[in-house]
């Protein structure tokens, strides 16, 4: 049960405390009430609640409640958020932007070991490459090198890589992104990334490396980013560690 419903909690908590439905500060609904809600056991809830806790939407209290510390990004933010798992269109919409992708590159490949060692898929797995190019009211903003299993995500077209991976992801396949595991850098643009972020080759540009997880833990996505500086920001969730 707890494998099987616990991310529909999740999404549903989530899009609630995004919507506005649970503000910060606010308490969630008590455990029992969540189980009766969902007609589910204890574990689900929890583990639900500890992904969102994880994410940086919940803090549970002992004997307290779980508190939500989740708050709305300024409006002045202009920044490719790299703290969730939102869209490009859908960072373009929270910032009032018109967003556009432009594919540069789409093939199949096979990881060899080179390429395991770089993006931790299993040597021999059969992979879609694509390389496109993020454009938000003209200007381009981030040009992003993307890996996906072809057996976790099968029926890849290029007609999808500009419309939205995601969306067929979620909407065709079923499937449900959970969590990704980012590394963010500061690097030098170089010649190539520099001529299609119109930026000069000596500039820095944001890098941000990611690993995509589905509910059933399995890796389906690995994407190396450059992003303009103007349109990078982060949200990190960190905590101080017990004595």
């Amino acid at each position: 049960m707890a494998k099987t419903i616990y991310p529909v909690i999740y999404q549903a908590l989530r899009d609630e405390i995004r919507s506005g439905a649970y503000p910060f500060q606010s308490l969630l609904p008590t455990e029992a009430e969540l189980c009766e809600r969902f007609d589910c056991g204890h574990s689900p809830v929890r583990r639900a609640i500890g992904e969102l806790a994880a994410d940086g939407y919940v803090q549970p209290r002992q004997g307290r409640g779980v508190t939500v510390i989740w708050q709305q990004e300024r409006e002045e933010s202009a920044g490719y958020a790299t703290g969730g798992l939102e869209t490009f269109p859908e960072t373009c919409a929270a910032r009032g932007l018109v967003p556009e992708t432009r594919l540069l590159e789409f093939e199949h490949v096979t990881a060899d070991e080179e390429l395991a060692a770089r993006t931790g898929f299993a040597p021999g797995t059969p992979l879609v490459r694509m390389r496109r190019l993020r454009v938000a009211d003209g200007a381009p903003v981030a040009v992003e090198d993307t890996l996906t299993s072809e057996a976790e995500v099968p029926g890849l077209t290029p007609e999808i890589a500009v419309a939205g991976t995601y969306t067929h992801i979620e909407g065709e396949l079923g499937l449900t992104i959970l969590t990704a595991q980012r590394v963010i850098t500061m690097e030098l643009a170089g010649e190539k990334s520099a001529e299609l972020l119109d930026v000069v080759p000596s500039s820095h540009v944001a890098r941000i490396v990611s690993h995509t997880f589905s509910s059933s833990g399995a890796q389906f996505e690995f994407i190396d980013a450059r992003q303009r500086p103007e349109f990078f920001s982060a949200r990190l969730v960190v905590t101080r560690p017990k004595a």
